[in-house]
């Protein structure tokens, strides 16, 4: 997940880390070397996410991760989002 300059700073305070402590533990260069992602777990998840798939910092979390999963999907977020199945899950009444 690409973090902004901005929204490292939140994330950061909210986690009482400096921007640079964020920057070293919490992130890594993208894959097309343009900006810097979020750290994720082996299974692709993301770290911030709970057991129970709840997000631990849901109050500062990334725009990108607000706009899931109205403006973007992944191949395999049906695979990983639990949430995700449920809500397609869902059909609306007639």
């Amino acid at each position: 997940m690409r973090v902004s300059d901005a929204e490292i700073s939140r994330i950061a305070v909210s986690l009482h880390m400096s921007e640079a402590a964020f920057i070293e533990n919490e992130t890594e260069v993208s894959p097309d070397r343009k900006g810097l992602i979020l750290k994720s777990r082996e299974d692709g998840s993301c770290v911030y996410l709970t057991p129970d798939n709840r997000c631990m910092i849901h109050e500062v979390k990334p725009d990108k991760c607000r706009t899931f999963p109205f403006d973007w999907v992944n191949p395999d977020s049906f695979d990983v989002c639990a949430a995700l199945r449920e809500h397609a899950a869902i059909k609306p009444e007639v």
